[in-house]
């Protein structure tokens, strides 16, 4: 399994989160820093999308866009490796967690065991995304541009949904389908919940401090300095 977007290089020190924001945090802008820290708390961890044999590097990119726009923060992708558009993200893949297995059962069974709803997106599928419960961790599955969904995924998840249409057309793109997938359904989640995001303290201290990892230049630098004085 890869995660290389989350991967910020060799560590040069073990400090905590807490050792990590008070390091790196007269570093940042009065601005940029609340930036950062009103981001991390809408971040959404109860969603997740999965891209099973994608083939289009420009519409992955623009997944990667429309995730990290909504909040999302886990992304996957199966089957072949696919290098995403540089230009088309414009660096949204920097603030997500991208994972990869060559086989979907492992991704299946990963999103399984920590309490996911999987959900695919199937054009004309009896359920609406309108019903699915936006308190239930999901995860959404979409195909390729040409394919869609493998019959093999379909198996796996536990409901199939469409999106409502009302034209005369009878599919979208890959990366609109997404795109309204996850504004749809992450409004839905934040007005559930009744909070912009749903990470707990832990998780959302953990999350600053690696985004101020990502956003300041030489951090492991700074932080082992901060460690010895």
């Amino acid at each position: 399994r890869c995660d290389c977007p989350d991967t910020i290089g060799p560590m040069a020190t073990e400090a905590t989160d807490e050792q990590v924001i008070a390091a790196l945090s007269p570093l940042l802008l009065d601005e940029r820093r609340a930036r950062i820290d009103q981001v991390a708390s809408c971040r959404l961890s109860g969603i997740a999308v999965v891209l099973e044999n994608l083939s289009d590097p420009h519409n992955g990119a623009a997944v990667l866009r429309s995730a990290e726009t909504q909040g999302v923060l886990e992304v996957w992708t199966t089957g072949s490796k696919l290098r995403f558009s540089e230009r088309v993200t414009q660096g949204a893949d920097k603030w997500l967690t991208i994972l990869h297995d060559d086989l979907i059962t492992t991704c299946v069974e990963d999103l399984k065991a920590r309490g996911f709803s999987l959900c695919a997106a199937v054009p004309g599928a009896a359920s609406s995304l309108d019903d699915l419960d936006p308190k239930m961790p999901t995860a959404f599955f979409f195909g390729n541009e040409h394919e869609g969904l493998s019959a093999a995924a379909r198996r796996l998840v536990d409901v199939e949904f469409s999106i409502p249409m009302v034209g005369f057309s009878e599919s979208l793109n890959l990366s609109v389908a997404c795109a309204i997938t996850l504004y749809t359904h992450a409004r839905r989640r934040r007005q559930a919940l009744g909070c912009t995001g749903d990470l707990d303290a832990t998780a959302l201290l953990h999350l600053r401090a690696r985004y101020y990892r990502k956003d300041v230049r030489g951090a492991e630098a700074v932080i082992a300095r901060y460690l010895k004085s």
